[in-house]
């Protein structure tokens, strides 16, 4: 019977696959303004919220338990933060930032591509690991944890605040509530919920 911590991990490994992939197809067929924009935010808060539970709720567990735990949970907050700075240009680059304005698209996009492989490639192998030193058990208790903490999750990047340790849960509850706020001020779509919102003059 396959660990129920996994098959939450991959079934968000496959959706941020997918919703990425939704990202460069609108770009490529040259969709709405306002569809890319859904799109992208949709990639990029899932993303953010996915990496944010993952440090809670995997991470100190791998660290405890697993041989060379550390230096494992070290080297996956080191890609958390590359990616991270990924979702941030992507997101300057959407919302027209000068600095980021020039950009390709496709430059960016395959930027993100190649950063959530790597992560992915890293979580995955922590968490088959876990999964196989917690058991079923334990493995469905953190998969639980694991969805709850996503929905309660920062939906921006934010690669310097604390991602471990005794203040990271403090830092997190800080640019949730941060990130709910500014949310609403530039109608980003979170959740579900359907907002309306002014879409950025030109992507191109």
């Amino acid at each position: 019977m396959q660990n129920s911590l996994l098959m939450s991990i991959g079934d968000s490994h496959r959706v941020l696959d997918d919703q990425l992939a939704a990202v460069g197809h609108a770009v490529q067929e040259r969709e709405s303004t306002r569809a890319i924009v859904q799109k992208t935010d949709a990639f990029m808060i899932h993303a953010c919220r996915h990496v944010s539970a993952s440090c809670a709720v995997i991470l100190p567990t791998a660290r405890r338990e697993l041989p060379g735990g550390r230096r494992r949970v070290q080297l996956y907050i080191e890609q958390v933060r590359r990616l991270e700075r990924s979702v941030a240009q992507m997101k300057r680059r959407l919302y027209g930032a000068s600095r980021s304005i020039r950009l390709p698209w496709t430059q960016v996009w395959e930027a993100m591509q190649h950063e959530l492989a790597e992560l992915m490639a890293i979580e995955l192998a922590i968490v088959a690991d876990v999964a196989a030193d917690v058991g079923p058990r334990t493995g469905g208790r953190l998969a639980r944890r694991l969805a709850g903490s996503e929905a309660g999750s920062p939906t921006r990047p934010h690669p310097n605040s604390p991602h471990t340790g005794w203040f990271a849960p403090l830092s997190r509850h800080f640019w949730a509530r941060a990130d709910t706020f500014w949310d609403a001020v530039e109608g980003r779509v979170v959740a579900g919920a359907v907002k309306a919102f002014k879409a950025p003059a030109r992507l191109a």
